[in-house]
């Protein structure tokens, strides 16, 4: 784990110096604005995901019948990830310009095996903090959002839309438990 925090951390420097991460404590005034925007962002996702999955709701916004909208889920389910995870950044003065930024600055002063100073100590307590299994998903969740943003013949099924679902609702429920 040492060693893991020691590339977390030279990661950071690096985004630090290409300015696509910054700290001053101004940014602190976000946290609350962004998860506001994770949880709307995920009502959008489930929105996509009923309308893929219900004939009625096709019908009723006047779609072709068939009409689907996985790739769409995904792809709101990653960003409602991704902005509570800008949260959690906020909380901490930071903000980012870049994904990898995010993932690799939320890794390392949020997973469950870093060692925590004093002063976060009430985190742990109130959210076990962050587990590197719920950094996997939202890493795994980007990896799908690229897929199904990006490729035009993607595979994309209405499985991985229901899991990005899923993993969106615990990721962003961990940093609001996280955050309070």
């Amino acid at each position: 784990m040492k060693d893991r925090n020691e590339l977390l951390k030279r990661k950071i420097n690096g985004y630090l110096k290409k300015e696509q991460f910054f700290k001053n404590d101004e940014h602190k005034k976000q946290e609350k604005p962004f998860i506001a925007k994770s949880r709307k962002n995920f009502t959008v996702a489930k929105l996509l995901f009923k309308i893929s999955e219900e004939e009625d709701m096709r019908r009723i916004l006047n779609l072709a019948s068939g009409f689907e909208m996985d790739d769409w889920a995904i792809i709101v389910s990653y960003y409602s990830m991704y902005t509570s995870s800008l949260s959690a950044l906020a909380n901490l003065g930071f903000k980012s310009k870049s994904h990898a930024a995010t993932i690799a600055v939320l890794e390392y002063n949020f997973a469950k095996d870093k060692k925590l100073e004093t002063k976060d100590i009430h985190k742990l307590v109130k959210a076990c903090a962050l587990s590197e299994q719920l950094i996997t998903k939202l890493i795994q969740t980007k990896t799908k959002r690229e897929t199904a943003q990006y490729d035009a013949t993607s595979s994309i099924t209405r499985e991985m839309a229901k899991s990005s679902l899923d993993d969106a609702d615990e990721f962003i429920t961990k940093i609001e438990e996280m955050l309070s």
